[in-house]
């Protein structure tokens, strides 16, 4: 197959990044021929590393430049942007004949179905719908929401990330394929090092804050055990780390080899108000750590086992019993270890090989329908 993948670039250090690059190798490792098509790439390598197989062309749109302006001039200037974007992209999809188009719902959404190249279009949702509709307030977002519906409309096929969010989106051609995990190591984690960690770049949605005022009630508790946080922005966590008298006890740091950090730790925390998927929650399991998380939506429920591969906290964001339950996990040892095991035996739901294949199970469908037509 050829395949081509759009998106707005691979240098951010995201899961959605480590997911993509994940795919892109798998299917140049066996024998396809792979396109990255990115607007805003910079002339940045990617954050991740690449399988030097895959071809790359970049538009250098200025999308994130356009981000800091204010609205009416973001109102102005996007037609010119997505004008230009459409013309690259389909003098590129013309040229190399793909079979697939996969859009990682960047801006091209606005028109990559109208472009006829001849390939079967997937529009793949890295968010739960329940993201878009918390960020989004006013008469504004409620158009903003209505036009998500006819732009997911028009592609062949829509993919979104958890069972949970396909109602959400009322969207006849939604199916459910999970985020595979991005490594599969054949040891668990030993679960007698005294850390527990959570990953995640700081903003709203990560609700680090309310993660560390749990920690408060952790530490007290059980003081010889530390935290660490990966991710970026997490300096914006030094007012309440300071305020709370924490900062001996949690580390933050950047890491792209999370597979290390994660079989470094023996408890897993997402403090999340909501998530698309949560490829911490899975990444941890295939390192047979079991997770503390809040059920928010959408993620946790398709992932923990609840008392099984890990603890769902139902009460949101009531950080006392985000503690309880991390508190449980460090003082019960043969509850944390048996929690590991089932969430490492489980954890083959999310490997690379079985939702590739559901990848490919899909694609050689579409395109045979594609063709019947």
């Amino acid at each position: 197959m050829k395949i081509a993948y759009v998106l707005n670039n691979t240098w951010y250090a995201g899961g959605q990044t480590r997911v993509l690059i994940n795919k892109v190798n798998y299917w140049a490792k066996h024998g396809h021929d792979v396109y990255i098509l990115t607007a805003d790439q910079d002339g940045n390598p990617s954050y991740y590393e690449m399988d030097p197989r895959v071809k790359t062309v970049d538009y250098a749109i200025g999308y994130i430049g356009a981000d800091q302006l204010s609205m009416l001039q973001k109102a102005m200037k996007l037609p010119g942007y997505l004008i230009r974007h459409y013309t690259q992209m389909k003098r590129t999809l013309m040229e190399i004949r793909p079979d697939v188009v996969v859009s990682m719902y960047g801006k091209e959404i606005f028109f990559l179905p109208f472009i006829k190249d001849g390939s079967v279009k997937v529009l793949e949702a890295h968010g739960a719908r329940y993201t878009w509709i918390f960020s989004r307030k006013g008469l504004l977002g409620k158009l903003q929401n209505w036009v998500d519906i006819q732009l997911v409309r028009r592609f062949d096929q829509f993919v979104v990330l958890t069972q949970e969010d396909i109602p959400n989106w009322d969207v006849p051609n939604t199916i459910c394929i999970p985020n595979g995990n991005t490594f599969a190591p054949v040891e668990s984690a030993t679960l007698d090092v005294k850390k527990v960690i959570s990953s995640g770049r700081h903003g709203v949605q990560k609700n680090f804050e309310n993660l560390v005022e749990a920690w408060a009630i952790v530490h007290a508790a059980c003081p010889d055990w530390r935290l660490k946080i990966c991710g970026q922005g997490l300096e914006k966590l030094d007012p309440i780390i300071d305020k709370l008298q924490l900062r001996d006890s949690i580390d933050r740091l950047e890491s792209s080899d999370m597979q290390k950090e994660y079989m470094d730790s023996s408890i897993s925390v997402v403090s999340s108000r909501h998530e698309g998927f949560s490829l911490a929650l899975a990444e941890a399991n295939a390192c047979g750590v079991p997770n503390v998380s809040y059920a928010c939506p959408c993620g946790p429920r398709d992932i923990i086992i609840n008392g099984e591969t890990g603890i769902l906290v139902e009460e949101l964001e009531d950080y006392h019993k985000l503690a309880e339950g991390i508190i449980r996990l460090i003082q019960d040892d043969e509850l944390r270890k048996k929690m590991g095991k089932r969430a490492k035996e489980l954890s083959v739901r999310f490997s690379e090989e079985s939702i590739m294949q559901r990848w490919t199970k899909l694609f050689t469908e579409l395109i045979a329908k594609k063709k019947k037509h």
